[in-house]
């Protein structure tokens, strides 16, 4: 199964955020997400070929880029994608 990092580890802001995640991930599946829409960072999910892939975010819970709210989104839209294995790590 393919892994996707993203390494949240430097992630200070949601600048930072959006930088992490299209080094980690939506380089690999051919894009860069701009911050601008939560749905584009739903439909980046959908991207890869493979029918399932693992996607890790990388110092999660240490991480202070996101506020309460943008965790949770994040969070709902990797539930919503049920292909999509996620660790919050």
């Amino acid at each position: 199964m393919r892994q996707f990092i993203i390494d949240l580890s430097r992630a200070e802001s949601f600048t930072d955020f959006v930088a992490a995640f299209n080094e980690g991930f939506c380089r690999h599946v051919s894009g860069d997400w701009h911050g601008r829409s939560w749905d584009a960072f739903h439909d980046y999910l959908s991207w890869p070929e493979e029918e399932s892939y693992q996607l890790t975010f990388h110092a999660w819970e240490q991480s202070k880029a996101l506020c309460s709210a943008e965790r949770e989104m994040v969070e709902k839209i990797c539930h919503d994608n049920p292909h999509v294995q996620v660790t919050f790590a």
